[in-house]
């Protein structure tokens, strides 16, 4: 084999081992998500979480059964990057919380704020 063809064969092997990498580090936040989460002064509170992919990002909805949230209420300003997931949501009385999590394969962890200080842990779990 010629030295030229080698060096190319080696590049295009290390490309795609990195390529391959990069996808695997960057897990699919799209499908449906059921969370968990404490709301203080009103106990346990379980979540729907739905994320979607279009040409212009990422979009989703949420739902709760305590009914703190619209039902089907929108989700705004989604960023995904490094395995991290941030995204706000208004509750029922206009209050925006906010949502930082970490994504591990089909477990996401975290917590939301809200602006008055309030805060809670996250866990949601892909939907099978």
């Amino acid at each position: 084999m010629n030295k030229y063809l080698t060096v190319l064969l080696l590049i295009i092997l290390i490309l795609t081992l990195w390529l391959t990498g990069f996808a695997a580090a960057q897990p699919d936040i799209v499908g449906t998500w059921l969370g968990k989460t404490e709301v203080p002064n009103q106990g346990p509170d379980d979540l729907t979480l739905i994320i979607t992919k279009g040409e212009t990002g990422f979009s989703g909805t949420l739902v709760d059964t305590l009914g703190l949230i619209i039902k089907d209420t929108e989700v705004k300003d989604i960023k995904f990057q490094d395995k991290e997931l941030t995204f706000y949501f208004p509750l029922i009385d206009g209050a925006e919380i906010s949502v930082k999590m970490t994504v591990d394969g089909d477990k996401m962890t975290g917590a939301w704020a809200h602006p008055e200080g309030d805060m809670g842990a996250l866990v949601f779990e892909r939907k099978k």
